[in-house]
């Protein structure tokens, strides 16, 4: 048997918190196991009696003190025993001991006993054997305290307040104080008495909380609902001592207080008009107070029961305070408040009450409507309430569009005419919503039956200004009234009968036909005056943005509406390309494209297959007229303006597809997709010359899918068709190549070369085209349609035949790098573009395909061993990608043959004699090889390439070409678009770190000397430039344990190279270490102002090179973008260093930095004087 006074005296002597709760459960175990004879409640209670007022050890003589943190503990030792009982622990008459017990405590020990006695009753209210007359009980021995409660600290009043609240919400307690007290509520009286000095912000949550506990759940009287009213209303405006350092803010406080408000609907006499009254002092209320009272007043309104006595009745007093705000307002947030009250207000009302508002309402703000200086205030202040319900719609349309139309007859300014055509586009807006809202039967015929006041507005109000946008020349103020008039037009094609009650909305449209087509040609008028016209004033691209998006929202509603624009844009198009200036037209085409593909596909209809339709509509018909471009021998201008508007139409319903979210990764229909294509859209597959389509009507129609995610794989097979039909005609089939004898594809004749660049730039269109709907099918799509076949016969598959499997002959690679490949035409020509969109976008299983059957592998071998051609500077760059993108999807080391021969090839070039005269061909050559690279470290690169490393280590050794092969070691690291992981790469996490340490670790102990065996000071600066180039492209944490070596050859670089690509990689990798680590500076600070001063004045330009340094080994002159590049590199670095370290080591180059500065705030480029300006302001600083 437990010793309770023993517990109790280990728990008032214990500080730490753990220790006390195991003494709580302990204690709390004994009352629940103990034997009932022994009566352990008792003897619980009992065990604090030392520690109690009138105990033996208090002092009888009152000269000593009384220990009142000890006894304030011993009780909290009962209440924390409390927690851990079970609530079926006590029996009723313990229970009712515990109450008086703890219940006493407010009578006789205000000073240490208040908050444990009120966390216990808590505790014990909860208990099944509290009886509900106990609560009354506990709240008299409360309200014993008198003026000794505010006495109390906060904390304690806490739990006094929680206490009651507990109380009074909990049922059985409820009901017994209501049956005991009755309307008079003698014991809310006393609380009242007790709390309304309370200032705490955290009590107040409560205290307020317990107000409108009572006022909405109990039957006061009278009287005591002025009296509790009159508490809470002293409280208002509330406010957040600055002082304050509780969790409450000062939103939770306002809340809580407006609970109180309204809370019952029975305190609208006096709350309603308070609040008015407050709002009404004028200049005297801030902002904040304003917003806090509109919120309020709304709380109210929304919240009162009764809305005929309790809201009616003030209708008219809130209208003829609340207008003002809005009328004469110019806080936003006050304005805003104004119309959320007014339109709850509109909601609570029915009947002759909200027609007589209504009319208030209307009567007050049509007459502001001619006033130029109220006009969007009454429009706020007319749309407020008629949007807040159909009912209040339907009383106030009529008159406020009969005032808007009235007043646009004769405005009296161009503000005035947008202000009112931005109130009825508002109108129109808000006409829409309700159309689908919940009407009775009989509000849905009243709301039909204003539709005649819709049906006119575009012959009455918007046609003549819609159709001023397209003539030329428009002012400026006309331009932003165009501007307001085809929002609204837009909106008002969108509108459609109000839906018959129960039953789906309808899908008509409330305007006839023939005037929504008007209206989408008068938009689309504008459009084409943007594209086709001359100069335009101010506002007018702002006119055009407004405009495509109503027609796009137009012809979303009316999607009939569509394909007539794109007949009369093809039009367009045809007539500027065969008459139009050559310049000119491009532009035009491209522009007007642009404006329509928006307009059709960037988003879809309700019913999404429309969309579907405008997009093959429109697609179909930008097809069939860049192949009449190319039959009539157009420009290639014209080819690249028309192909990028296909791509942009393309991307556009992509987008419109993909934001309702469909499952991406549904497969297409298990049949031959181009086979599905040519039967299903006949017209579409005529396209192209060289084939038929089943024969069909003049417009395919799309299928009608359930799902976006359907229709989306219906649009990839039909962009897919797309671009297979531009690429058969961009190509040509060769029987026998020159080079292999084979078959191959070339150009087709539409390359004449008169416009290289712009033939060059329409291929690389083509093939982004064509590259993005590969990219965008799924793993299982691109398997399931064989897309790697695509990459390979340029969609021309029965010409050029792909083999089943790899031949297996020794020294097959070999005999390819000698004699070259029956595929180096697709890799090396100018048809390689078209091939490397399509790798890019393959996921790496549909490239393995591709060496499965060993073509991608005779790609590599022909792109590596190739040599330069008249076409490099095009197909080059295009050759290193494809090479780069099949070594990073397929781990090609893994492939003895191919890995074998790539070694080889890289052996020859860079062990080499170094009296090879033919350089730049060993320079290509190693591209290639560093292009493999870059894709194979990517996902790390496996043991059967170390071949290959040794290699790289080794480049940079050769006396003529080294600082050339050591620069192209950049290749490897630097970013790559194809080796991203939104391509598809393979990118493993830490691919540069295992570079770091498996080929620019070696490298630098090569670079600062530490190989006994290269001690050259050429070929260490080769290897050097190879380390920086390298290293810029990583985070300093990769290199920083190597950080010093890597400053000290930054500088040596930096020193004896001069001005150019060399010197900004060090520039850049001195300044990233500066700012990482700028303690390993400190010793080389002469250096590093030295060379910063040198390059930024341009002094570096004539220093005297090395005489180890051969000529030619950097360019006579660097480009100016490389020299802006230094230069602004070398001020960061020098006006960073007041940053980095103490001025004594700094002062004595002051003078001299200064000086540099100085004059270097008068440098040529604009960027570089800014940076010198804020250089120089930081050496002004030093002291």
């Amino acid at each position: 048997m437990a010793d309770f006074r023993q517990l109790a005296l280990e728990f008032v002597l214990a500080d730490d918190e753990g220790q006390q709760t195991t003494i709580a459960q302990n204690a709390a175990r004994e009352i629940q196991t103990g034997a009932p004879n022994l009566n352990p409640v008792a003897r619980w209670v009992e065990a604090v009696q030392p520690w109690m007022p009138g105990s033996g050890n208090d002092a009888e003589d009152g000269d000593e003190t009384p220990d009142w943190t000890a006894r304030a503990k011993a009780l909290e030792f009962l209440s924390r025993t409390l927690d851990f009982l079970n609530k079926d622990a006590l029996k009723p008459s313990q229970v009712k001991l515990l109450v008086s017990f703890f219940g006493a405590m407010f009578e006789v020990d205000h000073k240490a006993g208040i908050l444990a006695s009120a966390s216990a009753l808590s505790r014990i209210v909860a208990m099944k054997s509290f009886q509900k007359q106990s609560g009354n009980d506990i709240i008299n021995k409360v309200c014993a305290l008198k003026d000794d409660f505010p006495r109390q600290v906060s904390k304690t009043r806490l739990a006094i307040y929680e206490l009651v609240r507990f109380l009074m919400t909990t049922p059985e307690v409820s009901s017994d104080l209501q049956h005991k007290h009755g309307s008079s509520a003698g014991f809310m009286i006393d609380l009242i008495q007790l709390c309304r000095s309370e200032r705490d912000p955290e009590c107040l949550m409560v205290w307020f909380d317990i107000l409108r506990v009572f006022l909405v759940e109990y039957s006061p009287s009278k009287e005591v609902l002025d009296e509790i009213y009159g508490t809470f209303k002293l409280y208002f405006p509330i406010a957040l001592p600055r002082a304050s350092q509780t969790g409450i803010t000062p939103e939770d406080l306002k809340l809580q207080l407006r609970k109180c408000f309204s809370a019952t609907h029975l305190l609208a006499d006096q709350t309603i008009p308070f609040l008015l009254g407050k709002l009404d002092q004028g200049e005297g209320v801030t902002v904040n107070v304003k917003v806090d009272i509109l919120k309020t007043i709304r709380a109210c309104l929304d919240e009162y029961i009764n809305p005929d006595q309790s809201v009616a009745p003030y209708v008219n007093q809130i209208w003829g305070s609340l207008k003002y705000e809005v009328r004469n307002g110019e806080i936003e947030d006050t304005i805003w408040g104004t119309l959320e009250v007014l339109k709850s207000l509109t909601t609570r009302l029915k009947g002759d009450n909200l027609r007589d508002y209504t009319l208030t309402v209307t009567r007050d703000c049509v007459t502001d409507l001619a006033n130029t200086t109220y006009t969007s205030s009454s429009g706020r202040l007319l749309v407020s309430v008629l949007s807040a319900k159909p009912s209040a719609f339907v009383l106030m349309v009529a008159p406020a569009i009969t005032h808007i139309k009235d007043n646009l007859r004769h405005p009296k300014a161009p503000m005035h005419s947008q202000d009112l055509l931005r109130i009825l586009h508002v109108i129109l807006e808000t006409r829409l919503l309700l159309t689908d809202a919940e009407m009775s039967a009989e509000d849905r015929e009243d709301f039909a039956a204003i539709d005649s006041f819709f049906k006119p507005l575009y012959e009455d109000v918007y046609k003549a200004t819609v159709e001023s946008g397209s003539k030329s020349n428009v002012p400026y103020d006309d331009i932003k009234i165009v501007s307001q008039a085809v929002q609204g037009a837009g909106a008002l094609v969108c509108q459609r009968p109000a839906k018959s009650f129960g039953l789906p909305a309808e899908s008509g449209r409330l305007l006839p036909e023939g005037t929504c087509s008007q209206i989408c040609e008068s938009l689309f008028a504008i459009l084409l005056q943007s594209a086709t016209g001359g100069p335009h004033a101010e506002g007018f691209d702002e006119l055009v943005d407004e405009t495509t998006k109503a027609l796009q929202r137009a012809t979303r509603s009316y999607t009939s509406g569509f394909n007539p624009l794109v007949d009369h844009v093809k039009g367009v198009i045809r007539s500027n390309w065969q008459t139009g200036n050559n310049d000119e037209a491009p532009e035009i085409i491209t522009a007007l494209g642009a404006h329509i593909a928006f307009v059709g596909c960037s988003e879809l209809p309700k019913t999404a297959s429309n969309g579907l339709s405008h997009f093959l509509y429109y697609i179909q018909s930008l097809l069939s007229e860049l192949f009449a471009a190319l039959d009539a021998k157009a420009a290639p201008k014209i080819w690249c303006s028309l192909v990028a508007t296909i791509q942009s139409t393309i991307r556009y319903f992509n987008d419109a597809c993909l934001a309702g979210n469909p499952d991406k990764e549904l497969p297409f229909e298990d049949e031959s997709w181009l086979q599905r294509i040519k039967e299903r859209y006949p017209e579409l597959a005529q396209i192209g010359g060289d084939e038929s389509g089943t024969a069909g009507g003049n417009q395919p129609l799309a299928l009608q899918t359930l799902s976006v995610a359907e229709i989306r794989n219906e649009f990839l097979l039909i962009s897919l068709f797309v671009g297979r039909q531009i690429y058969r005609r961009a190509t040509k089939t060769i029987e026998s190549h020159a080079n292999t004898g084979k078959k191959a594809l070339a150009l087709s004749d539409d390359f004449t070369g008169a416009d290289r660049a712009s033939e060059n730039q329409y291929l690389h269109l083509i093939s982004s085209l064509t590259g993005f709907v590969v990219h965008e099918m799924s793993e299982t799509q691109q398997v399931l349609l064989r897309a790697d076949n695509f990459a390979i016969t340029l969609f021309r598959d029965e010409f050029i035949s792909i083999p089943q499997a790899i031949a297996d002959v020794s020294g097959h690679e070999q005999s390819i790098a000698e004699n070259g490949s029956a595929w180096g035409w697709l890799v090396l020509e100018f048809l390689n573009v078209l091939s490397l969109t399509i790798l890019e976008a393959l996921r790496p299983s549909s490239i393995g395909r591709l060496f499965e059957n060993g073509v991608a592998q005779e790609l590599i071998i022909s792109g590596s061993a190739s040599t330069a051609t008249s076409n490099d500077a095009f197909t080059r760059p295009v050759t290193l990608s494809i090479l780069t993108i099949l070594a990073n999807k397929h781990k090609i080391e893994t492939l003895p043959g191919l890995i074998a021969t790539l070694e080889q090839l890289a052996t020859g070039v860079i062990r080499a004699p170094s009296d090879n005269d033919d350089q730049n061909y060993r320079l290509e050559q190693i591209k290639s090889t560093y292009a493999l690279a870059a894709g194979m470290t990517r996902r790390y690169m496996g043991k059967e390439a170390r071949g290959l490393v040794q290699l790289f280590k080794e480049a940079p050794k050769d006396p003529k070409t080294g600082h050339h092969f050591g620069r192209q070691l950049e290749m490897i690291v630097a970013s790559q678009q194809p080796l991203t992981k939104e391509n598809y790469a393979i990118v493993k996490p830490l691919w540069m770190q295992k570079v770091y340490f498996e080929l620019v670790s070696p490298m630098l102990q090569v670079a600062i000397g530490a190989d006994p065996e290269v001690q050259d000071q050429l070929t260490k600066t080769n290897f050097g430039i190879g380390v920086l180039l390298m290293v810029k492209h990583m985070n300093f944490p990769i290199y920083e344990a190597d950080a010093d070596k890597i400053l000290r050859i930054s500088i040596a670089v930096a020193q004896n190279i001069g001005v150019g690509p060399d010197a900004k990689a060090a520039l850049d990798v001195l300044k990233n270490i500066l700012v990482e680590a700028p303690e390993k500076g400190k010793d080389h600070i002469r250096s590093i102002i030295k060379i910063c001063t040198s390059v930024f004045s341009n002094k570096s330009a004539s220093t005297q090179k090395p005489e180890w340094l051969p000529d030619g080994y950097v360019p006579a002159i660097s480009d100016p973008e490389t020299q802006a590049g230094c230069g602004k590199l070398a001020l960061e670095i020098t006006g960073g260093l007041p940053q980095m370290f103490e001025s004594q080591h700094l002062l004595p180059h002051a003078s001299q930095v200064e000086r540099e500065l100085t004059l270097a705030c008068g440098h040529r480029v604009r960027d570089l004087r800014r940076t010198a300006r804020l250089a120089r302001a930081a050496w002004t600083e030093l002291k």
